[in-house]
């Protein structure tokens, strides 16, 4: 994303020493070369930015993200004067601050007064220039900023603990409930076996053939679910490839008792797929539960 904003710098700067050099037809739409390259200009990179959104932002992110607003500060700047160098710049340094000041605020912990931090900057801008007093505040500046860096590290060092013992206490109360869940399933179907390893396994179909191994690319139909229901993944009922290296011990040790045409059932302990670290929409601890098919596999 910050390559993709910097190319978009680039060439918004292009266009501006264009703009600067000389005049142009297609302020007032003669130009046909101009407008082509507006349309698939906008739709373009307006499609990427959704796409952006949608595949990097979680959907609480998404909810609060409200693309009204973003079109208004985008429309802000794309009208903008290019001939005043100096507004284009102003906007451009603001920008780089507030994104300092956000980093500060959310990863600090720190409130910000921006009016104050503007009537200084305004003052210090337009005052008279003391290489002296310049060179003292920079150094000032940077003490503080060696204070922050040891406090945003702290807070952050604090943060990844408390994440860690959620995770760890989440992780043992999803490893109790799978066991739980294991033990009542195996109590009522004794034909669930369970291996040397802990994977537990239940047998819908035995195909024919030779048996895959961890150096094999195999295609199965999958789909998992946990212990209450929750689908976190799928092939969507077509035939997928991978490699058994590729997959969680307990889904490759599943595999490997399957030959094509094979159809289980896969209860995969957290011991056998993340552990206590959550995956994705996996939570930590949490028994992975695959309805497997095996079509065929390539040696």
């Amino acid at each position: 994303m910050k390559k993709f904003v910097l190319a978009l710098g680039a060439v918004a700067m292009l266009g501006m020493t264009a703009c600067d050099s000389s005049s142009s037809s297609s302020s007032n739409g003669s130009d046909s070369f101009g407008d082509s390259l507006s349309v698939a200009f906008g739709v373009a990179q307006g499609g990427q930015f959704a796409q952006m959104i949608e595949n990097n932002f979680t959907e609480e992110q998404k909810a609060k993200f409200n693309k009204d607003s973003f079109l208004r500060g985008f429309k802000q700047v794309l009208m903008a004067d290019t001939a005043d160098m100096a507004y284009l710049q102003g906007i451009s340094t603001g920008m780089q601050m507030i994104q300092s000041i956000m980093a500060w605020e959310q990863q600090g912990e720190i409130s910000v007064n921006r009016n104050q931090l503007y009537s200084e900057f305004a003052k210090s801008f337009k005052g008279t220039i003391n290489d002296e007093k310049i060179a003292a505040d920079a150094a000032e500046l940077q003490t503080l900023f060696n204070q922050l860096q040891v406090r945003m590290q702290t807070i952050m060092s604090e943060r990844q603990q408390e994440a860690a013992a959620k995770a760890n206490a989440d992780a043992e109360e999803n490893t109790q409930k799978g066991e739980a869940y294991m033990a009542d399933l195996k109590a009522k179907d004794s034909s669930i076996k369970t291996t040397e390893s802990g994977l537990s396994y239940k047998v819908i179909k035995q195909g024919t053939g030779a048996l895959p191994t961890a150096d094999d690319e195999v295609k199965v139909i999958y789909k998992g679910n946990l212990i209450d229901g929750t689908e976190f993944d799928s092939s969507n009922g077509e035939a997928v490839v991978f490699g058994l290296k590729q997959v969680v011990p307990g889904f490759r040790e599943g595999l490997e008792m399957m030959n094509p045409g094979s159809k289980y059932i896969l209860y995969i302990p957290a011991s056998l797929a993340y552990g206590n670290q959550p995956a994705g929409s996996i939570p930590p601890g949490s028994t992975l539960i695959f309805e497997v098919e095996v079509t065929d596999f390539n040696n």
